[in-house]
């Protein structure tokens, strides 16, 4: 392989670029390493690299990197709106999160070891819309991994990342309240890239899908209950407003969302026993927006937990989400109980949280997947965009467990009064 095949604009000097950021003054040579499987990526192309690198005092060092590039058939980049995406997540790296940080340094109380770094550094990245690429470090190399998508997490694992959701959230709610001006500038770098009334016709025919395997879901578990009445009332009377409404709907407690809060993008690392997380980090920010908290918390909830996990331990995550929204505003000399209570909190999801529901619905028919079950992106041929059903393939699910867990969502937003 090349490095022409990551990008047209990705050549020797990107390279050489990626080492001085590193630290180093130049690169001594580089190679391709490892894979991903197939339904890993749908608006990606996905590489890692491996670059040797050396410092000023002649002492050699290895730079471990992933790198996500814009697809190079046209065909599947034009269905996918690969660019919209891609500018993004660039954007959200190199603009919003990186003055974010920068607040967190000038207003920090506490030492550097306790500052939000639960995102890979972005290396290098390119947007045209053609070409485009982002260099992160190549978080497996501490021992980050993730969890399967099928199985799900624990309890462990979910109050782990419902503490860190809260820290990310922290992060930018601290730079909205303490430098509001700057803050506004920056929101100039987000978009919606999901819900938003220009892009109606091309979700609605996957909505579709989604609506009609829910409320399969619905009739073959909870036939003839509330349930089934109110969970069809709320997918069925014009969701997809509803959505775009909750996404352009901001307050005093709006956050910088990751966008994509479901399995595959939190990434865990384990001590001496294998099944216990010790640290969490987040990655895949190609969704991110400015929005309430609730958003994000509700599109975890309802796409990583069982509905035995809510019933026992709900309380608990939406606590450990506050628990890490008041450490890491501490950070910055902020108290959560003076800025943002957990009664906002409960507040927040009051009215906000049915969002989940609406991302659920398509999550969760994916996370059921198989992995031979994912479509070939690649199949998409020519140069124009296609519907997006014809790759991204959603089917009524076949197995109890499956539906159970699609409409167990359902379930407990009828029991919270959120749906």
């Amino acid at each position: 392989m090349q490095l022409s095949d990551i990008s047209t604009k990705f050549t020797q000097e990107t390279v050489d670029a990626i080492v001085c950021r590193s630290g180093g003054v130049k690169s001594t040579a580089w190679r391709f390493v490892g894979g991903f499987k197939k339904g890993d990526s749908y608006l990606s192309q996905v590489f890692r690299l491996q670059i040797d690198g050396q410092r000023e005092n002649g002492e050699k060092f290895q730079v471990n990197t992933v790198i996500k590039s814009i697809p190079n058939n046209v065909g599947r980049r034009k269905t996918f709106r690969s660019d919209d995406f891609f500018r993004n997540e660039i954007n959200f790296y190199e603009h919003v999160m990186k003055r974010c940080l920068q607040h967190q340094k000038q207003a920090a109380k506490v030492p550097e070891n306790e500052f939000f770094d639960a995102l890979p550094t972005c290396l290098a990245s390119f947007s045209d819309g053609i070409a485009d690429f982002i260099v992160l470090e190549d978080l497996g190399q501490y021992g980050f991994g993730t969890v399967s998508r099928q199985t799900g997490m624990d309890l462990r694992h979910c109050t782990f990342a419902m503490q860190l959701l809260g820290r990310f959230h922290a992060v930018s709610f601290a730079f909205r309240y303490q430098q509001p001006k700057e803050f506004q500038e920056t929101l100039q770098f987000v978009e919606e890239t999901y819900y938003a009334d220009k892009f109606f016709n091309w979700y609605k025919n996957l909505q579709k899908d989604q609506i009609a395997i829910s409320l399969d879901a619905l009739a073959k578990e909870y036939p003839g209950t509330e349930i089934e009445a109110k969970g069809k009332a709320f997918i069925t009377d014009n969701l997809y407003a509803k959505l775009v409404s909750m996404t352009h709907s901001t307050n005093e407690y709006s956050v910088i969302c990751h966008g994509d809060c479901w399995t595959p993008n939190f990434l865990f690392k384990y001590g001496e026993d294998p099944t216990i997380p010790v640290c969490a980090k987040m990655i895949d920010f190609q969704l991110s927006r400015y929005a309430s908290p609730a958003l994000d918390i509700s599109f975890f909830i309802y796409s990583c937990t069982t509905q035995e996990l809510r019933e026992k331990h709900y309380e608990d995550l939406l606590q450990a989400y506050h628990a890490g929204m008041t450490e890491q505003l501490r950070v910055v000399g902020l108290q959560a109980k003076e800025v943002f209570p957990y009664e906002a909190l409960l507040e927040e999801m009051q009215q906000r949280a049915c969002f989940g529901v609406g991302m659920g619905i398509e999550s969760i028919p994916f996370s059921v997947l198989e992995d031979d079950e994912a479509g070939d992106m690649d199949a998409i041929e020519g140069d124009e965009a296609v519907d997006v059903t014809t790759v991204w393939i959603l089917k009524p699910i076949k197995n109890k467990e499956g539906r159970q867990r699609l409409a167990d969502m359902f379930k407990h937003a009828v029991q919270m009064g959120y749906i």
